[in-house]
């Protein structure tokens, strides 16, 4: 069951797949070969798979803190969403690089990075495969009879291996 009593009592634990796939890229770096999944991690304005509306206003707010973690290099998921808000750096699979708002298109774009951790390795495995993983937000907020999200806390950004 989610922890959700470290937020507020009435906040539900949203977990949003993208019905997407990232795609993924081998980058040679000076540090070696970097593994980078890119895609889209928010769409607004209309009805996702799992019957929810996300709006421009209530989402990019919440881009500002988001933006700072990853100056920090702090903005980490893991591989499979866990059971509760809280991050745990033992599953840590991957750092996101960037989210990107594409206005005309109504998106929000993100750029991940594999690390060379026990859950990095896996998914990197997964990749030379020919694997498709996606992503999932991980948040804390309410779902409206409207259908419309509205958010206390983004916390981060999974890998998960079935689309929403």
């Amino acid at each position: 069951m989610p922890e959700i009593s470290t937020i507020n009592e009435n906040m539900v634990f949203i977990l949003e797949k993208q019905n997407q796939i990232l795609e993924a890229s081998k980058e040679t770096t000076s540090e070696g070969k970097e593994y980078i999944l890119k895609g889209i991690a928010a769409q607004f304005g209309k009805e996702n798979n799992n019957n929810r509306i996300y709006e421009e206003g209530e989402y990019l707010p919440h881009l500002d803190y988001l933006k700072d973690k990853i100056k920090q290099k702090r903005l980490v998921g893991e591989l499979d969403h866990p059971e509760k808000f809280d991050i745990s750096l033992n599953n840590v699979s991957h750092v996101v690089e960037d989210l990107m708002y594409n206005k005309d298109g109504r998106i929000l774009e993100i750029k991940v990075r594999l690390l060379d951790t026990p859950a990095g390795q896996i998914a990197k495995r997964l990749v030379d495969a020919g694997v498709p993983l996606s992503i999932s937000s991980r948040a804390a907020g309410n779902v409206g009879p409207d259908k419309k999200v509205q958010i206390k806390k983004i916390f981060t950004y999974d890998l998960v291996a079935d689309p929403g």
